[in-house]
C-alpha cells in the first residue's frame, strides 16, 4: 500500500512540476525536478518509518 501511495505522490508531483515548468518554458525540467524531490522525500519517509518500528 505504501508503494502505491509513493508512486501516486511522485506522479502527482511530476504533473504539477510539468505544469509549473511549462510556464517557464522548461516543462520536462520542472517535471523531473518535482518528481526527484518527491522520490527522495518518499524514500526518506520509508526509511524513517522502518526505524520507528
Amino acid at each position: 500500500m505504501r508503494t502505491i501511495l509513493s508512486v501516486a505522490i511522485i506522479i502527482l508531483a511530476s504533473v504539477i512540476g510539468f505544469m509549473m515548468g511549462a510556464g517557464m518554458n522548461e516543462a520536462m525540467g520542472g517535471a523531473t525536478l518535482f518528481a526527484t524531490i518527491a522520490g527522495f522525500a518518499c524514500t526518506i519517509q520509508a526509511i524513517d518509518s522502518k526505524k520507528k518500528r
